[in-house]
């Protein structure tokens, strides 16, 4: 794949992969000063060492200069032993500094880069749900692992190596002019045509790294969506269809490897060819001017005497010039590679995370709907169409119907996954949308369908957002779940740990550790969304019990949404929803007094003509 090929994603489609990188850098510099603006005193500290360790590298080639034009004339051998002398020491100090350098900037970087990283990842878990179901989770992972990896390439290569280099270039350029101005023009125009080349390759260099970048999430998203649900995946035996899934993604990221390799291949041998041209050009002027071989024509020109001694420092000095340039000039690829991740980052960065109110909880637990329409992003059609609800405090409304009819979109409202796109719903009078976030969602215990089993033991699950309870309170609350009898017999009980996504446990187990965690968090509204579902019938009755318990002596409001009928007959009211809305609401005797839609989803489930979860036309 060419990168003119490449689709761009949607934070690349906000900087636009045409934009030149000498508008790129001015605006990813600024994000860069305030990136590093709280590690001020580290950046000059880091600086100012590096910049006494490039000084005293550029000393060495003096001593090859004293050795040639002082010591060998003189032949004085005290010279040679101060020599010696300065030499142990000037290695000795000089590799000391490099050390001290290397050790601190390295710090420095991997203290910036782990702020950066806990930070990205900390306010990616803010974000709106609604910007999971834009980019794959995926490639917003790859962002927090990937890009800030870019990124601390860039700081690391700036942090150890770019402030002493550029450092080391001055002090040289100058050392140079000092011995030999009109050689240090030579070389000051070798720089410049090197400079020139790399200006070249830096716009195609810039727009494949953030392709790169964005391949690498592609592929960290394709990976993830076929391992986190392996058994489907295997269930339908699609492992060749998502191996080609992946393959098809490799193959687009060599591609764009080998295309930017193409572009450093090309770069790396013009800045090889200028530098090569440059030296025989010293070298053939220099050993003329040595050598006295137009010692007519040269008188004429202007320009201090080169001697042997001045000539070997001043070529050293080029050597020593060269490698500083080359990897300024190198620096660039890993700056795009960095500037592509910082503006990744910055993209995420300055995502809105969710909107949260600034009023306390209310005390009272009442549930209204109230005239509310919502639409999923990109859906065709309203999933809620004006839906009207009252579910008093410490009562219980079960909620049933057809597949779609917008019951677990009722759940999502609730938690403010998604807010209304008209309408109000109210927790004790007040607007969702004007309690504190934090809060609402401590006052809400969800137990969806499909539970949620994190990596980590049966203790870990069931404190999972209440790390502070104790280990009792978390057995009483397995115990009302009726899942203490298994868990008791697990290798170590309550620590047991249960494996990535609660693999080592059943459906039915996984369900009771999601009810429990549920009951542990004292929540004074309860969810349950297909709570039961998992269960078979004996340890269903067990959970309904408990249940039934714990709701009558916590005076929580509680929501059953659920296809089985029989699970919800006890519930205060019962409202059915078809079409987004509430189309006959009442209690169980009352519902089917009404011979309307609630009652002939019962005939037809008691006669066993439709089953739990199925539609009814």
């Amino acid at each position: 794949m060419s990168a003119r090929r490449v689709e761009p994603s949607e934070g690349e489609a906000a900087s636009g992969a045409s934009r030149s990188v000498a508008r790129a850098l001015p605006r990813a510099l600024p994000r860069l000063l305030r990136l590093l603006a709280p590690y001020r005193a580290q950046v000059a500290g880091v600086s100012l060492l590096i910049a006494l360790a490039s000084a005293l590298n550029q000393i060495g080639p003096q001593f090859a200069r004293f050795t040639l034009d002082v010591a060998i004339p003189s032949a004085d051998l005290r010279l040679f032993g101060l020599l010696a002398l300065a030499l142990v020491g000037y290695y000795l100090l000089r590799e000391a500094l490099d050390y001290a350098g290397m050790l601190v900037s390295f710090a420095f970087t991997q203290r910036v880069v782990d702020d950066v990283r806990r930070s990205t990842y900390a306010h990616l878990l803010t974000l709106p749900v609604v910007r999971f179901t834009k980019e794959r989770s995926g490639s917003l992972v790859s962002r927090v692992v990937g890009d800030v990896n870019a990124l601390e390439a860039m700081i690391q290569a700036g942090a150890s190596r770019i402030v002493g280099q550029l450092f080391s270039i001055l002090v040289v350029l100058v050392l140079m002019f000092t011995m030999h101005w009109p050689l240090a023009l030579v070389a000051l125009v070798v720089v410049l045509l090197m400079s020139a080349v790399t200006l070249v390759f830096q716009e195609p260099l810039r727009r494949l790294a953030r392709a790169i970048r964005a391949k690498v999430g592609d592929l960290t998203a394709v990976a993830s969506e076929a391992l986190g649900d392996i058994a489907t995946v295997k269930g339908f035996t699609a492992e060749p269809q998502e191996a080609e899934r992946f393959a098809d993604e490799s193959r687009a990221y060599r591609r764009l490897n080998l295309e930017r390799r193409r572009h450093l291949g090309l770069m790396q041998g013009g800045i090889g060819l200028a530098g090569g041209l440059g030296t025989g050009a010293l070298l053939v002027l220099g050993g003329i001017a040595v050598s006295g071989a137009a010692a007519d024509a040269l008188a004429a020109l202007p320009g201090p005497e080169l001697t042997a001694g001045v000539l070997v420092a001043f070529l050293l000095y080029l050597n020593q010039l060269m490698g500083p340039v080359v990897f300024v000039l190198n620096f660039n690829n890993q700056l795009q590679a960095g500037v592509a991740a910082l503006e990744r980052l910055d993209d995420l960065l300055t995502m809105p995370s969710e909107a949260s109110g600034a009023l306390a909880l209310p005390a009272s637990a009442e549930l209204s709907f109230e005239a509310v329409r919502f639409r999923y992003p990109g859906a065709d059609r309203d999933a809620l169409t004006g839906l009207d609800l009252r579910v008093p405090a410490s009562r219980t409304l079960a909620l049933v119907g057809a597949s779609g009819g917008g019951k677990s979109t009722v759940t999502r409202l609730l938690q403010r996954l998604y807010d209304p796109d008209s309408g109000v719903i109210r927790l004790g009078g007040v607007d969702l949308r004007r309690v504190r976030l934090g809060e609402l969602r401590r006052a809400i215990a969800l137990v969806p369908q499909e539970a949620s089993v994190f990596s980590g033991s049966v203790l870990d699950n069931v404190r999972y957002g209440s790390p502070g309870v104790d280990a009792g309170a978390a057995q009483r609350a397995l115990e009302l779940a009726g899942a203490w009898p298994f868990v008791r017999q697990l290798p170590q009980g309550l620590h047991t740990e249960v494996g990535e996504r609660g693999v080592k446990l059943s459906g039915g187990q996984r369900q009771r550790l999601a009810i429990a965690r549920a009951l542990l968090r004292g929540a004074c509204v309860l969810v349950l969304d297909e709570a039961t579902s998992h269960l078979d019938a004996e340890a269903e009755a067990v959970v309904q019990e408990a249940l039934a318990g714990r709701l009558a002596e916590g005076r929580v409001t509680t929501v059953v949404i659920a296809h089985r009928l029989a699970t919800v007959r006890d519930a205060d009211a019962i409202a059915v929803l078809e079409g987004g809305r509430v189309v006959e609401q009442g209690d169980h005797g009352t519902l089917l007094a009404r011979r309307g839609r609630y009652a002939r989803l019962h005939a037809l489930q008691h006669r066993g003509l439709v089953g739990p979860g199925q539609d009814v036309a």
